[in-house]
């Protein structure tokens, strides 16, 4: 590790304003969690890492830690999770049918005294054709994806149009910021949304019909939220993410042209609405959920003639 590399985290996570920071992440937290031991975390003090001082103890920001453990590659939860999302674009890549069965869990946060929870479901969601009882907290996702037809060939235009965003680096960024172009224009940081954003807003210039996407990434044993873009080609919304796949090239889980960055991606999403909505509400407010995911082949499999089974089972 190099103090360059320190010193260009530092500069990045500096580009966001100070007043998007929470400091309530104290050093033992960033051993704990983001996985960033007392010698580098020193050096990145001594960097200018936004920090908080308060009753001896020094505190930072969660974001801050998660983008400075993200850059150096270390082992938090995060990039261990992201381990796991190359294997989704390499699916799709394959062009196989497959089957995804998402079980959608509320959490009952009881953390307020007399607090009842009460879930409801979204029109958006129910609109995908759940059916929900009264009060219920779980509920489960179901999509059958056959293959798309397209293997990563799309017109020259779009290729270009993609390469675009290579030049922004992905930084996990507060909610304030999920929609801001200009902040993504003058800092070249940005998330899944303002990245998926952007090449909506080139595409229409260009002349495509383009549309923003919000849903889940369907990835096992978890799934996640997640945005990108769409563009009707041959009258068909095909789903693509080339700057997911060049980030992952970037952190090391995916090796460089394993997956184009204009792989069609159908079969590795699954779309809910163009903007972020709650899957589950309690109260009418926003409730935790878990996105158990299970991978199967779709049932009666042309080509084996089997039933499906779960993935990982044993022949």
């Amino acid at each position: 590790m190099t103090t360059e590399t320190l010193h260009g985290i530092v500069e990045r996570v500096r580009l966001v304003p100070d007043r998007h920071r929470v400091f309530d992440q104290d050093t033992s937290a960033a051993m704990r969690i983001f996985r960033i031991g007392t010698p580098v975390l020193s050096d990145l003090l001594d960097l200018g890492f936004p920090s908080r001082s308060s009753g001896g103890e020094r505190y930072f920001d969660d974001l801050d830690l998660a983008n400075a453990s993200l850059a150096l590659r270390l082992p938090s939860p995060r990039y261990l999770a992201m381990r796991r999302w190359p294997a989704v674009f390499r699916a799709a890549a394959v062009e196989s049918p497959v089957r995804y069965e998402v079980e959608v869990a509320a959490e009952c946060d009881a953390a307020e005294p007399g607090h009842r929870c009460d879930f409801r479901l979204p029109a958006e969601v129910l609109a995908l054709g759940v059916e929900q009882a009264s009060g219920a907290r779980q509920f489960t996702l179901s999509r059958e994806v056959g293959a798309t037809g397209r293997t990563g060939e799309v017109p020259e235009e779009l290729r270009r149009l993609f390469a675009e965003v290579s030049r922004f680096r992905f930084h996990i960024l507060p909610p304030a910021l999920y929609g801001d172009l200009g902040f993504m224009e003058a800092t070249s940081l940005a998330n899944c949304e303002l990245a998926g954003r952007y090449l909506v807003r080139r595409a229409a210039e260009d002349g495509w019909e383009a549309r923003r996407s919000f849903g889940l990434l369907l990835s096992s044993p978890y799934s996640l939220h997640h945005f990108w873009p769409e563009i009707r080609l041959d009258g068909v919304w095909t789903a693509f993410d080339p700057y997911m796949i060049i980030s992952l090239e970037r952190w090391g889980v995916l090796a460089p042209s394993e997956v184009p960055a204009t792989q069609v991606i159908d079969s590795a999403v699954f779309r809910v609405a163009e903007d972020w909505i709650d899957l589950v509400e309690d109260a009418g407010r926003s409730a935790r959920v878990s996105l158990l995911t299970r991978r199967r082949q779709p049932a009666g499999d042309a080509v084996s003639g089997r039933p499906a089974r779960p993935e990982g089972a044993e022949s």
